[in-house]
């Protein structure tokens, strides 16, 4: 059974909430949010992350996404965000510890 946890607001949000506050009602009016919130959500993924590669793990049927340095660190982080997943459901990680597969790894180049 898939268990929802609430959506919480993250700096993306409030940024971009921010940004298309400040804009007119005119530009508002004639532009589409939605198609502005994706492309804000680009830039402002590659802005914050430009010396790291983001990284994809699998394990099980979850899917981690990580943005590292290097792929140590990766998982390392993605072994933290497993383990911090499954304690929000009230879960203890498996005792052999977290079976990782990497996927893909992507780099921004400025």
């Amino acid at each position: 059974m898939l268990v929802r946890l609430p959506k919480k607001t993250s700096d993306l949000e409030t940024a971009f909430d921010a940004w298309w506050a400040a804009q007119t009602d005119d530009f508002r009016s004639t532009h589409d949010e939605l198609e502005h919130r994706r492309g804000f959500k680009a830039g402002f993924t590659a802005g914050r992350k430009k010396t790291a590669k983001r990284y994809t793990f699998m394990t099980g049927k979850m899917k981690i996404t990580i943005w590292a340095a290097d792929v140590g660190s990766a998982r390392a982080l993605a072994v933290k965000e497993a383990d911090r997943r499954f304690h929000e459901y009230g879960l203890k990680p498996p005792k052999a510890g977290w079976s990782l597969r990497l996927l893909g790894t992507a780099h921004h180049e400025p």
